[in-house]
């Protein structure tokens, strides 16, 4: 197979319609679809979405009783039997002993010990699978980190994990900040969160935690997110000149035209050596070798 025959990638591509975010300047055909959602588990949330979803069934059932006035109005107008009257639907028994662990309101005392000490500061708290949220206004971390650190009731004396998670669809907000929280002599765990918007930096809980160091150090690489009054704010995986955060939803994971190759079909790798050549991303000799 020669040069001529093999595809050649587009001088000037035409960019798809739809919510991508495209950089021909780091690849042509790049492209890559944001999410439209926000699923971030919330009591508040699931309480809406249960709500929106009766109220749009009981809009469904009202047209279907107005539907059912006019074609018996039409019916007796021609002299015609009258249609059968709708009957609404009535959900099926579910015998499943394996039931989705939907939020619920929070019954723990950590949870209601929490609300009450920080008040309106608590911005929601619910329990979900066993596991217990509370969420708290983006300016309280510190403070909620130190109640549940010094409390005797808490004496959540261990920062097990601190991550966080992009969400570009979401309103008001860009990242959640999520402390998983330990008490090894209560034997309980505990998820404090806060939601941030895009430029907003937290403050650090190294001062409470300091084992947050290097975790709050991932974050920032990988997200972006920088934490105020960090001991040593910079990257921990990637290269300091490295561009973009590698767990945004917005960063793009495919190179030059490698999503467009056929693998199966390209089993000598020939296409996929040209195309990551033409990127500058491997320089390889592309003759072929002869026998002599």
């Amino acid at each position: 197979m020669s040069d001529e025959t093999l595809p050649q990638p587009s001088e000037t591509p035409e960019a798809p319609a739809g919510p991508y975010v495209y950089d021909y300047a780091a690849s042509p055909q790049r492209q890559i679809v944001l999410p439209k959602t926000v699923p971030l588990p919330s009591l508040v949330t699931y309480v809406a979405e249960v709500k929106a979803a009766a109220e749009a069934d009981e809009a469904k059932w009202q047209k279907q009783q107005a539907d059912f006035e006019v074609a018996k109005a039409k019916a007796e107008a021609e002299g015609k039997d009258a249609p059968k009257p709708p009957v609404r639907a009535v959900p099926r028994k579910d015998d499943n002993d394996l039931k989705t662990p939907w939020p619920q309101e929070a019954q723990d005392p950590d949870l209601l010990h929490l609300q009450d000490c920080l008040g309106g500061k608590v911005e929601e708290i619910f329990e979900q699978a066993g596991e217990l949220t509370c969420q708290v206004s983006k300016e309280s971390l510190l403070e909620a980190l130190m109640l549940c650190r010094q409390d005797a009731e808490l004496n959540y004396e261990m920062l097990a994990d601190q991550t966080a998670t992009h969400y570009p669809a979401a309103t008001g907000f860009a990242f959640s900040v999520v402390y998983h929280l330990t008490s090894i002599s209560r034997r309980k765990r505990l998820r404090l969160r806060i939601l941030v918007p895009e430029g907003f930096a937290p403050e650090s809980a190294v001062a409470v935690y300091p084992s947050a160091n290097w975790m709050e150090r991932e974050i920032y690489d990988m997200l972006g997110i920088r934490f105020v009054n960090h001991p040593d704010m910079t990257r921990i995986l990637c290269p300091e000149d490295w561009e973009g955060h590698p767990l945004r939803k917005d960063y793009p994971v495919v190179g030059w035209g490698q999503r467009d190759i056929s693998f199966r079909e390209d089993r000598g790798g020939r296409l996929e050596m040209i195309a990551m050549q033409k990127a500058g991303q491997l320089g390889i000799n592309l003759k072929q070798p002869k026998a002599e």
